[in-house]
């Protein structure tokens, strides 16, 4: 029976994107901080959409976690790994602490790339696996006042994208793909500590967001942008000096103070 790693699978988009995949047949290897929520996401997935569920609670911010985790997976026949456990910090560089950026770093970038190669050397090896690490549109720009996070973010693209050519080189089937979504409904703003800032876009949910994001993934699609508002933005991006780009997002994040 093969399995999709979700990380970050207790809420959001890594619930979300758990959902969906149930939906389609996949058994899971449920990852993310708190067992009790795990646990009812499990019920919940069993129950709903007859699939096998396990669950693996892990802070993936303590790298020997990471390792845990590996290791604990090669019990399964492993054939997906959805990178979706991160979070964001909201403030000044200078005025956020140190530790708390540190760990941030620890799960959006260390563990990611970890992750990424542990798996991938196993699916290249298998020729057959999916990896799809969440990314977001701020990785195409720098970010005012969530600095850290943004940086972060496009750590994660660069990485992913430098991956997949490697792997097209070689020859390989594995699939690697990068989830850049905007603005999402889901508790990522409270978690950053941020106000949500008023849009005249409709904010998507996560179980669209993750709808979306699997079927351009199972296609074989690189980078994924759900929703059509934001691939627009990204495009228009490419088109303004960096500068102005930098202050535009500056403007937008002093309102969510």
């Amino acid at each position: 029976m093969a399995y999709f790693v979700v990380t970050g699978a207790s809420s959001g988009i890594g619930e979300a994107m758990c959902e969906v995949l149930a939906r389609e047949g996949h058994s899971l290897i449920l990852v993310a901080r708190r067992q009790s929520l795990l646990e009812t996401l499990k019920e919940r997935m069993e129950k709903y959409a007859g699939c096998q569920v396990v669950v693996m609670p892990m802070d993936l911010s303590n790298p020997d976690e990471v390792c845990r985790l590996y290791e604990a997976c090669l019990a399964y026949d492993v054939i997906g790994l959805v990178n979706n456990a991160g979070y964001g910090l909201y403030g000044e560089f200078l005025e956020l602490d140190i530790s708390d950026e540190f760990n941030m770093i620890d799960l959006n970038i260390k563990s990611v790339h970890y992750l990424s190669k542990l798996f991938l050397r196993r699916f290249v090896a298998q020729d057959r696996g999916y990896l799809l690490n969440v990314a977001s549109t701020a990785a195409f720009q720098s970010g005012p006042l969530m600095a850290s996070y943004y940086a972060s973010k496009g750590y994660v693209l660069q990485l992913t994208e430098a991956i997949t050519k490697e792997l097209e080189a070689k020859g390989s089937s594995v699939v690697v793909s990068a989830l850049c979504p905007g603005p999402v409904d889901t508790g990522f703003q409270q978690r950053a500590k941020i106000k949500v800032a008023k849009s005249a876009m409709k904010v998507p949910t996560a179980h669209e967001v993750a709808k979306y994001a699997y079927y351009e993934w199972m296609k074989g699609k690189t980078l994924i942008i759900p929703g059509y508002s934001n691939r627009v933005l990204l495009f228009l991006n490419r088109l303004i000096p960096r500068k102005l780009g930098c202050q535009i997002v500056y403007q937008t994040q002093l309102k969510k103070k």
